[in-house]
């Protein structure tokens, strides 16, 4: 359970949770009201497209039919579904990502089958949030051999790269907003400098 804790995810939600509350004490309420205003849903969205990994068994695949829309058009959508190295069960779909550039789902599909069927463990990369409410599934961007360290693939790294130079921008914005707003307030009116 720790282990969830300290994801990168709830680290900059509480780094958030720390700059609106020192805005806050430096009497500037506004200001750590736009923090969170600001902060919260770029934090939802950051989390929903960060990519998180774990290493389980691969216990089953399936394909499956989807509804027809309006148009009345199918598809098929590719389940995985995982057995994590704490025994918890994980459903993931297949899909193609543009925002993962993921264009590999028949190979990722076909690595996830080897697995379920040699009954190896596994490493799978995966993205978004799992919501019974909505039948949301995570999606898997790539399966390797245990102990795969899926930091290190480009797309990865670039996904990283961004959000550091993104969460840099929004405290350092932050930052110099309180301090422009403190020394604003702190300095005097400037007088006059005409005859008294």
């Amino acid at each position: 359970m720790l282990q969830a804790w300290m994801s990168y995810g709830f680290i900059v939600l509480l780094a958030i949770g720390v700059l609106a509350y020192i805005l806050w004490r430096r009497r500037g309420v506004l200001l750590a009201l736009a923090a969170i205003v600001v902060g919260l849903p770029l934090w939802f969205v950051w989390e929903y497209a960060r990519p998180t990994w774990t290493t389980g068994v691969v216990t089953g695949t399936e394909v499956r039919r989807s509804e027809a829309d309006a148009q009345g058009n199918t598809s098929d959508i590719r389940y995985v579904y995982i057995r994590n190295q704490s025994d918890r069960g994980l459903e993931l779909v297949n899909e193609d990502s543009w925002w993962w550039l993921k264009r590999n789902s028949e190979r990722v599909f076909n690595d996830a089958k080897t697995a379920e069927l040699r009954k190896s463990e596994v490493t799978v990369m995966w993205n978004r949030w799992r919501s019974t409410l909505f039948s949301f599934y995570p999606n898997v961007i790539a399966i390797g051999s245990a102990g795969y360290w899926p930091f290190w693939s480009f797309r990865v790294v670039v996904f990283y790269g961004l959000s550091v130079l993104l969460w840099l921008g929004y405290f350092v914005g932050f930052i110099r907003l309180g301090r422009w707003g403190a020394s604003s307030a702190a300095s005097p009116p400037v007088q006059g400098s005409g005859p008294a």
